[in-house]
């Protein structure tokens, strides 16, 4: 059967960006294949660790949003402390930027990119993976990589019958354009603030930004439905004091994958899942984007 791709990755996050990159310099024929229209908006805190940094091969200070160097703690929004470094410790981005230039590197690396077409069906057809796209058009590659996050389309064609995930992990956040109605503390600019006890089993967050502030809450919310994820995220976003009460937000809100057990398959056969889509995250912090970039580069080698 005659093969059109080496390897075809589903999702251009930072999981399968990289995947791409990496096996498009290894020298295999590369299809990158994206069900939006890049770039876009992810709803996501954008905060990039230290050792997230450290992975990438380039340069991307030209996106930074905000160099963190310290944290501010607070329970309940009661009494605080924070927590100072001499040296960085994170980077803020928007994803919708962060995104692209990962997505630009893999087209530099000569991937090819496909965007608004998303992966209907994956299948293994005589020894060959099958992609049919929602166009009805079917490409067939040696290897799939599946980085289309928590609610993938590739996970859920090869793992029909496995054991269903633990999926009550949420997070809901906003963008709070910065003007002059908001008087967020100068002296906090460089800190994120984390916030414990306002959100069972979870925590809320502020991460100032250039033009904006990044507003959200996250956790493990077991038996919580959405009209009281929203009732959470209200009681935190109106307890920062320099928001006024009156700021109308536009929520958004995504699954949190936890991986859940020692068991969990992130591969069959020729298809292999990075990042949300094998369940990778930070089960306290909920840090994804690490270990999306990790798990694309282990599955490209």
């Amino acid at each position: 059967m005659k093969v059109d791709y080496d390897v075809i990755i589903i999702g251009a996050g930072p999981g399968g960006s990289s995947a791409a990159m990496y096996c498009a310099c290894s020298g295999m024929k590369t299809l990158l294949v994206e069900k939006e229209r890049l770039p876009r908006y992810k709803p996501c805190g954008g905060c990039l660790s230290i050792k997230t940094i450290n992975q990438l091969k380039f340069d991307i200070h030209n996106i930074v949003e905000n160099i963190i160097y310290g944290a501010k703690f607070s329970y309940n929004l009661g009494d605080t402390f924070l927590i100072r470094s001499k040296e960085p410790i994170a980077f803020l981005v928007m994803r919708d930027r962060f995104d692209q230039i990962l997505t630009q590197k893999a087209v530099e690396s000569g991937a090819d990119l496909l965007e608004g077409m998303k992966a209907k069906k994956i299948e293994e057809v005589d020894g060959k993976i099958c992609t049919e796209l929602s166009d009805g058009k079917r490409l067939y590659s040696e290897y799939l990589i599946g980085a289309d996050g928590a609610r993938s389309i590739v996970a859920r064609s090869i793992l029909p019958n496995s054991k269903k995930a633990f999926e009550d992990g949420m997070a809901i956040e906003c963008e709070v354009p910065f003007d002059s109605s908001i008087d967020f503390p100068k002296e906090e600019f460089q800190f994120v603030h984390l916030d414990f006890g306002k959100i069972p089993n979870g925590y809320g967050w502020v991460f100032p930004k250039k033009e904006w502030i990044s507003i959200g809450i996250g956790g493990m919310f077991k038996g919580v439905n959405k009209m009281s994820l929203r009732r959470y995220f209200f009681s935190f976003f109106q307890g920062l004091k320099y928001i006024p009460k009156d700021k109308i937000v536009s929520l958004v809100g995504h699954p949190l994958p936890s991986f859940y057990n020692e068991e969990q398959i992130v591969s069959r056969g020729r298809i292999l899942l990075v990042g949300d889509a094998a369940h990778l995250m930070d089960p306290l912090q909920g840090e994804g984007i690490y270990y999306a970039i990790q798990s694309g580069m282990l599955a490209a080698r």
